[in-house]
């Protein structure tokens, strides 16, 4: 669960893109220059918000932010898997929307979890020209004196944008934890019983939020 935290924090600060030039080739050097500038933008956000709890407002601030540069689709078919090509196009479609929502309310309440990390950019390689896909590393240092925290994302490039689909973190990966747990309940008990135990949970955080609000 801490794991997933940390995950959860990072994509916050550190997976955001913006178009490419359409003159522009896609090369690994594009997506670290994206992923650096909206880094900055992300940062002052969280900086101005000064440690207090996180409102409604900054979350959605931020998620307006996020959403639009996350290849959820993608991001889906690696977690699935063998799995994905079993399920219908409605099966298909109702995934990716849940599991997006699981991973708007995981990085919701993350976003309380920062208390000033900084981020250093270490190297970056286009992993795959066709389709083209890029690797962007980098470390986090955080403000107790920790150690420095590994994080590699792994970008592709579609309709003049780079979209994150799976981040590292420590070495491990984010699509692989979703895919042994969601891959779990699907082989033991089917895919229409692993979309009916998402949508309960996101039906049962959405009450607890509504409560606590």
């Amino acid at each position: 669960m801490r794991q997933m935290t940390w995950i959860a924090l990072f994509w916050i600060l550190f997976t955001w893109t913006l178009p490419a030039s359409a003159a522009e080739a896609p090369n690994a050097q594009g997506a670290v220059a994206v992923v650096h500038e909206l880094t900055n933008n992300v940062l002052k956000v969280l900086r101005a918000n000064k440690g207090k709890a996180i409102t409604p407002a900054v979350k959605t601030q931020i998620a307006d932010i996020v959403l639009p540069h996350m290849d959820f689709t993608t991001m889906s078919q690696y977690v699935m898997a063998q799995n994905w090509r079993q399920m219908s196009p409605a099966q298909q479609k109702q995934f990716v929307v849940l599991f997006k929502d699981l991973l708007v309310r995981t990085y919701s309440n993350a976003l309380n979890h920062y208390n000033g990390q900084t981020v250093r950019i270490t190297g970056s390689q286009q992993v795959s020209q066709n389709p083209p896909v890029a690797q962007v590393n980098m470390v986090i240092r955080q403000t107790q004196g920790g150690p420095d925290i590994p994080v590699i994302y792994a970008l592709l490039y579609t309709d003049h944008l780079w979209r994150i689909y799976n981040i590292y973190i420590d070495g491990v990966s984010m699509v692989l934890n979703y895919r042994q747990s969601f891959g779990q309940v699907a082989s033991s008990r089917g895919i229409p019983a692993l979309l009916q135990q998402m949508k309960a949970k996101d039906a049962a955080e959405a009450k607890s939020g509504k409560s606590s609000s």
